[in-house]
C-alpha cells in the first residue's frame, strides 16, 4: 500500500476500509501498467477484503479518484468522484478471490479513464457479454449503487463515493428502464442489501421471493404496503 505522505488520497481510502474491516489485511492486486489505457490493468490497484454475514469477497478499486496529488479543477471532488466496488460470493473454505471481478473492474476503469466519463448512482448499462468472462453467466448487464457499507467520504482532494457495481440480467435491466436513479437504488437494495454479484444465479424473475419485488417496481409501487 502507498504511504500516507506520498498518497493522501490512497490513505483516505485505506482509512475508510479500516473502519469497516479493522486490522484485516486485504488481498492486494497492484498493476504494473497503471494508467496505460492500452493494457488490461490501467487502474493502479484493487484491494479485496473478506466480508461476512453473508460470506463474500469485497473488491475496491484505486485510481478513479486522485491518489497522489490534486490535478482536477473541482476542489470539492476527487478525480471522477468515485471508486468502484463489487461484492461476489465467497465459500467458507475459499482463500483466494476469483479473478473475473478484477478483469471486470479493470475493464470499467479503462472505459472511465479512456472516455473521461464517469458512472453515477442508478446508472444501468448492457455489457455486450457476461460480466464474468468465460463463465457463461446470465449477468450481462450492470447497475451502479452507492456501496451499502462504505458510502461517501471526504479526502484531502475532495469527496469520493464508493460506487458498487451490481451484475444484473437483461430482463432485470428492462424492468428498471422506467425507474429514475433513486428507484434503481431502492429496488436493488430490496432485492439484496449487500448487492452481491453471483455469476451463477438466474434472473430474479425466476425467484418466487424476488419476482414480486421486481413486478411491484414495474407497476410503479415503490414501497411494499
Amino acid at each position: 500500500m502507498a504511504g500516507e505522505q506520498e498518497a493522501p488520497g490512497w490513505a483516505a481510502i485505506d482509512a475508510a476500509l479500516a473502519r469497516l474491516y479493522g486490522r484485516q489485511v486485504p488481498h492486494q492486486f497492484a498493476s504494473q501498467t497503471a494508467y496505460e489505457l492500452d493494457t488490461p490493468s490501467p487502474l493502479p490497484a484493487i484491494a479485496v477484503y473478506e466480508g461476512v454475514r453473508p460470506l463474500h469477497w469485497h473488491f475496491v478499486s484505486y485510481g478513479l479518484s486522485e491518489l497522489f496529488e490534486k490535478s482536477s479543477e473541482d476542489p470539492n471532488v476527487s478525480g471522477f468522484g468515485f471508486e468502484l466496488t463489487m461484492r461476489t460470493p465467497r465459500a467458507a473454505d475459499e482463500t483466494t478471490p476469483p479473478a473475473w471481478p478484477l478483469r471486470a473492474l479493470q475493464g470499467l476503469g479503462r472505459y472511465v479513464l479512456g472516455r473521461r466519463q464517469g458512472f453515477d448512482t442508478g446508472h444501468c448499462a448492457e455489457l455486450g457479454g457476461s460480466i464474468a468472462q468465460g463463465q457463461g453467466s446470465a449477468l450481462t448487464c450492470l447497475a451502479c449503487v452507492p456501496d451499502p457499507l462504505l458510502g461517501k467520504i471526504n479526502t484531502p482532494f475532495g469527496s469520493l463515493l464508493f460506487l458498487q457495481v451490481v451484475g444484473i440480467t437483461a430482463d432485470e435491466l428492462a424492468a428498471m428502464q422506467r425507474l429514475d436513479h433513486e428507484g434503481v437504488v431502492n429496488l436493488l437494495g430490496e432485492l439484496d442489501f449487500h448487492g452481491i454479484t453471483d455469476p451463477t444465479r438466474s434472473s430474479y424473475f425466476n425467484d418466487p421471493g424476488k419476482a414480486p419485488v421486481l413486478r411491484r417496481y414495474q407497476l410503479g409501487v415503490l414501497r411494499d404496503r
